[in-house]
């Protein structure tokens, strides 16, 4: 399906927190202390307080902190000033912004992004533009990068509920890279593949790997509509089907807009009914519920819009569901309407005896709301702004991804009153060393690097995804051996002695055992033999390859041995032959090389 998108990318730097000294790494949920507070909105630059701000600080929840004493200070808690950007950080900003061929700027100028759910503990994000005007190059296309920026990550949330949130503070602060594209006229498939793509295209830096590393939002629009944005991906193969049910969605409601905007000033005036009794013995476990914890159940009558409300608007959601995810969000709890109706154990009795409550005519259909007490008029106020946002056009919002690969309200989208200046930090000019590192990576991509190391798209995977690769590229450069052994040797041998022995080899030993395969000293496959004695016994390499026995046998020794196992055994076949020849001297030949050898050497005894 077509469709404008852009996408945001948020990559989390391996380095320490952006302006403490703190590691950056996540813990094990345990060993903290809690810390309580309630986070405000604020005025923005502009003066107004931001529309998606003042619509979080309207829940008023209470926020809990979890504190780790090993990877949180007192710049993540709020009661210290930030400390100095740290220097790793924003030399990988600076290496990727010079990849994807960007202006860079100079001088850096944080700002402060209002953000009042409580996952930043300051009320806002510290954000500051690196470069502007990049491009990233997909197949044959030129996508625009407009900004690239480098920002704090907020904290992990743990759980939440209608009157608190808890979050860890093990990631906030950890250093990210936020690239922003320009419209990219696309389909969903497509726009899966650069953002799997542009994933890879990240690794080539220093940056985390694993879950929740990489954040990927994307804003996304149809003909008609407005934009969306999409956030909270966990799974990006299937970001396609996400963005296809985002585009059904909003194709959907455009459709419900025209047949029904007429109807939008006669939504002001509707009112609600109490309804309660009508549930006096009922046997569904939510109406139970509501009566044990004396709640309000307000009913409404939905004025000619009988089985709208059931339409199904994408895959696994329905226009009803617009209208209780958005009342969810702003008090807390949902609607049921009778379109759905029987269902949670609500009978059909109870369905008709609603209706009649309402005055429902044949056309008509109703929704009910179990509320707070007081909160009656609050409910049925959010419930017309929602149907009058939805009847008069697509809401331009932010929605977050869900597990059946639909979405649902988040909140209204952010503008320019989020931010405002950072006054705790000065002008931060970039020094000319990390301007001058950064310059040799300027056109870098995978593609180039594929070209220039004359490397497999398969090895350079592999490189990438075990972190290897610059490691792989100096083994290259200094040993001159192929990537393939440098591969077995570096990354699958080096973790296989990992795993199993829950040890690291030195880089040194590795080097080393890598010149003694260049220099003919000992094959290839006897370097996990080297590292699983350096494991066990923390000998050196010469040492280990010594008390092995691993030295590589000579052509004149390997030729000997090879007449000893004809003669005595009598062997004829070269299979056989190299076999036998394994288990008598060890891995100290070259298998090719003993197979030229002995298939001459046999042929030469036949004759």
């Amino acid at each position: 399906m077509k469709i404008k998108c852009g996408f945001e990318w948020h990559v989390q730097i391996d380095s320490g927190k952006l302006f403490c000294r703190c590691k950056s790494e996540i813990k094990e949920n345990k060993d903290y202390l809690e810390i309580k507070r309630l986070i405000r909105p604020s005025f923005g630059e502009s003066g107004k307080i931001d529309v998606s701000a003042e619509f979080e600080g309207q829940k008023t929840k209470k926020i809990i902190y979890k504190v780790f004493n090993d990877s949180d200070c007192l710049v993540d808690i709020d009661e210290e000033p930030p400390h100095e950007l740290d220097r790793d950080a924003l030399s990988t900003g600076v290496n990727l912004s010079y990849a994807l061929n960007a202006y860079l700027l100079k001088n850096l100028i944080f700002m402060r992004k209002t953000i009042v759910d409580g996952s930043n503990t300051t009320g806002f994000q510290r954000t500051a533009i690196i470069a502007v005007n990049g491009e990233f190059t997909f197949k044959e296309k030129k996508i625009k990068i407009d900004t690239i920026s480098i920002e704090e990550d907020s904290a992990r949330k743990e759980t939440e509920n209608k009157e608190e949130t808890v979050y860890f503070l093990d990631r906030i602060g950890i250093p990210l890279i936020e690239i922003a594209t320009g419209i990219i006229e696309t389909d969903e498939n497509e726009a899966k593949e650069i953002a799997m793509q542009f994933g890879k295209f990240t690794r080539l830096f220093n940056v985390k790997r694993g879950i929740g590393t990489i954040r990927q939002d994307v804003n996304l629009s149809i003909e008609g509509g407005k934009r969306v944005e999409l956030k909270g991906f966990q799974n990006i193969r299937e970001m396609d089907k996400v963005i296809l049910n985002e585009a059904k969605r909003q194709e959907n409601l455009i459709k419900i807009k025209n047949d029904w905007k007429h109807i939008t000033n006669e939504i002001k005036n509707w009112q609600f009914e109490d309804i309660k009794e009508i549930f006096n013995g009922s046997e569904s476990n939510v109406i139970k519920n509501a009566v044990k914890n004396e709640k309000s159940i307000i009913g409404i009558r939905l004025n000619g819009l009988k089985g709208l409300l059931g339409t199904y608007i994408c895959e696994n959601k329905r226009f009803g569901s617009e209208v209780s995810d958005y009342l969810k969000i702003k008090l807390g709890y949902g609607i049921i309407h009778s379109d759905e109706l029987p269902a949670y154990n609500i009978s059909e009795n109870e369905k008709n005896r609603i209706a009649e409550k309402l005055n429902c005519s044949q056309n008509d259909s109703f929704l009910f709301s179990i509320c707070d007490k007081g909160y009656e008029n609050s409910t049925m106020e959010v419930i017309k702004e929602r149907l009058i946002s939805l009847l008069k056009d697509v809401p331009s919002e932010v929605r977050l991804v869900q597990d059946d690969n639909t979405t649902r309200f988040l909140r209204p989208m952010g503008g320019k009153d989020r931010m405002y200046v950072e006054t705790d930090l000065p002008i931060i000019k970039i020094d000319e060393d990390i301007l001058k590192e950064g310059s040799e990576y300027i056109g870098r991509s995978v593609d180039s690097l594929k070209a220039s190391l004359n490397i497999s798209d398969e090895f350079l995977d592999q490189l990438i995804s075990s972190r290897k690769l610059s490691e792989a590229v100096y083994l290259n450069n200094k040993t001159g051996l192929d990537f393939n052994v440098i591969i077995q040797v570096a990354v699958e041998d080096w973790k296989y002695i990992r795993r199993r022995f829950g040890k690291e080899i030195d880089k040194k030993d590795v080097e080393e055992i890598l010149e003694k395969i260049k220099a003919n000293e000992i094959v290839r496959d006897s370097a996990r033999i080297v590292m699983e004695g350096i494991a066990l016994t923390g000998k050196s390499v010469e040492d280990t390859i010594t008390e092995k026995r691993l030295k590589k046998k000579s052509n004149t020794e390997l030729k000997s041995e090879i007449e000893k196992l004809i003669k005595d055994r009598k062997l004829d076949k070269v299979d056989s032959l190299i076999i036998n020849l394994k288990d008598r001297i060890g891995t100290t030949f070259e298998a090719k090389e003993a197979y030229r050898m002995a298939l001459e050497m046999i042929k030469d005894e036949k004759n």
